[in-house]
């Protein structure tokens, strides 16, 4: 019971440290001089930034007081806004972003053997993203961000105390040996690294024209948001490799058929299922160093953003482009899965 009210707790949290996030910078960054610059900058924090600060979680433990500092972090990150610093504001929340994910990632990762209750964590900062960036542009308090935070860190010290004293704030993996030749991970580590990569391209550069105003852009979100909850519970119950294939192929024939609100819909779903599965199959592969695992593709995120700041023009993909794109992904996927031989639970 512990473990599934700290899950709940970190869900909620995931939700809003993704909405403070995206509400300072689009309060704050979006119209000052250098604003790609600092995007650039908060991006890089949030996402690269998680794999170093994975590998301390592994070797020293202490992930909810990781988390609980995040949030903490972010919070501090308005009161250097309102004072016009942006660049501290924008290191600040990216940092605090990262030890949040990290610390959530792990606990969630560490507890479960299987796909489903990852899915339920990451599937919320879609929406808080989201929700973020509209609240953003309005003429709204500042502090309305701020509260749920502080709130979030003080419920993730609490819940946690509630956890036997021995993992109250997380345990470290640092000791625990490989299984398989550093070698053999080299490939699927590659090749899981790369289905990220794509689908953080994919989803900065599809575009529907359905996709205008405020409630079609929420649709939007909550398909995204539906499929890496869903996914992990597909995963769960067909085993990973069958229902990578599966998703892929339906993402990709629904692409096509995208310009229908509807089709777009469902191809946004069945596209974001892969995430928790790799998630996962990332951290099997090395054997528990989840801290490393998670922040390893969270770095592929980041590098997936990176040709939306170089040139000019902003990329956007075709609907049979990103029907190619998943199917290049469940290739990558499957044979990731075959080359590393990870056995992950599948209920009858």
């Amino acid at each position: 019971m512990h473990r599934k009210n700290m899950t709940a707790v970190y869900s909620v949290s995931h939700f809003f440290v993704d909405l403070a996030c995206a509400f300072l910078i689009f309060r704050y960054i979006a119209y000052s001089d250098n604003v790609l610059q600092l995007v650039l900058l908060y991006n890089f924090c949030a996402f690269a930034l998680q794999m170093p600060i994975g590998i301390l979680a592994d070797r020293f433990g202490r992930g909810h007081a990781i988390a609980a500092i995040g949030c903490g972090i972010i919070a501090a990150a308005y009161l250097t806004a309102l004072l016009n610093a942006p660049l501290v504001s924008v290191l600040a929340a990216g940092i605090g972003n990262a030890m949040f994910h990290i610390g959530g990632g792990v606990y969630v990762l560490d507890e479960y053997d299987d796909c489903g209750a990852l899915g339920v964590f990451v599937s919320p900062g879609a929406v808080g993203l989201y929700l973020g960036t509209v609240l953003g542009r309005e003429s709204i308090s500042s502090l309305i961000p701020v509260l749920p935070l502080l709130f979030c860190a003080v419920s993730i010290v609490m819940v946690s105390k509630l956890i036997s004293p021995e993992d109250r704030w997380g345990r470290s993996s640092y000791n625990i040996a490989l299984s398989i030749d550093c070698r053999k991970l080299i490939l699927p580590a590659l090749l899981f690294f790369a289905v990220v990569c794509i689908r953080s391209f994919g989803g900065f550069a599809m575009s529907f024209e359905w996709k205008s105003g405020f409630v079609p852009g929420l649709m939007a979100v909550l398909a995204t948001a539906g499929g890496k909850a869903a996914g992990g519970f597909f995963s769960d119950r067909l085993g990973m490799l069958l229902a990578s294939i599966i998703s892929m192929a339906a993402a990709a024939l629904l692409f096509i058929l995208s310009a229908n609100i509807i089709s777009g819909l469902l191809a946004l779903f069945f596209f974001n299922m892969s995430m928790p599965i790799t998630l996962r199959a990332a951290k099997e592969l090395f054997n528990d160093r989840r801290g490393f695992s998670f922040g390893l593709l969270t770095f592929a995120l980041f590098i997936g953003y990176i040709p939306f700041c170089i040139g000019n023009e902003r990329p956007e993909s075709e609907p049979v482009q990103m029907s190619v794109l998943c199917v290049i992904s469940a290739v990558l996927l499957c044979l990731g899965l075959r080359f590393s031989k990870i056995k992950v639970k599948k209920y009858d």
